[in-house]
């Protein structure tokens, strides 16, 4: 079998195969005179039976914290990132929950109905682990635990769209209390003038 015809019987890219090759995980049978490897069906299946007896159910979530971000392609790029990472990793995708809101949200849907489930799974994949919760991450972690459930992220630091993302969850913040100390108008008109400075800091930098 051509590598391309067992990274669909398997479900991976082919550059994962490639790595697993490297790592003596699945060696081909033999490669061509032109260098292509070639894999024999039994082997495959054989493979296949190994993968399904110790493979690690995972879920994947998956968030951003504006609309904008979303009809940006955002969301599906991370999803897409984070399959990535599950195949190579050899990981089981079990189900995969996305939504659009702040990380200091804790009314999520998607998020309350993963943890409702956690029994059903040995891992919670992440991009980082603030795309699970801007505050009180830690408690997350910790219940998960209490399900024999591990949080993995697959970046140990953020980039500049999760800066940016700060910034917004920071005035949502700061729009909360004000509007509880001033009322509703009063949070309104700090949340207009904070976006204002923000799209002038942003103006400033591209200039």
């Amino acid at each position: 079998m051509s590598i391309q015809k067992t990274s669909k019987i398997l479900g991976v890219t082919v550059k994962t195969l490639k790595l697993w090759d490297n790592e003596n995980k699945l060696k081909p049978t033999y490669r061509t005179t032109g260098g292509h490897r070639r894999y024999k069906l039994s082997d495959i299946e054989a493979f296949m039976g190994k993968m399904n007896d110790n493979k690690i159910r995972v879920f994947i979530y998956c968030r951003v914290s504006t609309k904008k971000q979303s009809e940006s392609g955002n969301l599906n790029r991370q999803e897409e990132r984070l399959m990535n990472y599950c195949q190579t990793k050899g990981y089981e995708v079990v189900d995969i929950y996305k939504e659009v809101a702040s990380g200091i949200n804790d009314k999520r849907r998607s998020l309350m109905k993963m943890f409702e489930n956690l029994s059903d799974v040995d891992k919670i994949v992440v991009e980082y682990n603030d795309r699970l919760a801007r505050f009180g991450y830690n408690y997350l972690r910790s219940f998960a635990h209490t399900y024999n459930v591990e949080i993995e992220s697959i970046e140990q630091s953020e980039k500049l769209e999760a800066n940016e993302e700060m910034v917004n969850d920071l005035v949502s913040v700061v729009t909360c209390f004000s509007a509880k100390i001033y009322g509703a108008r009063g949070g309104r008109k700090l949340k207009k003038a904070l976006n204002e400075l923000e799209k002038e800091r942003l103006g400033e930098a591209n200039g």
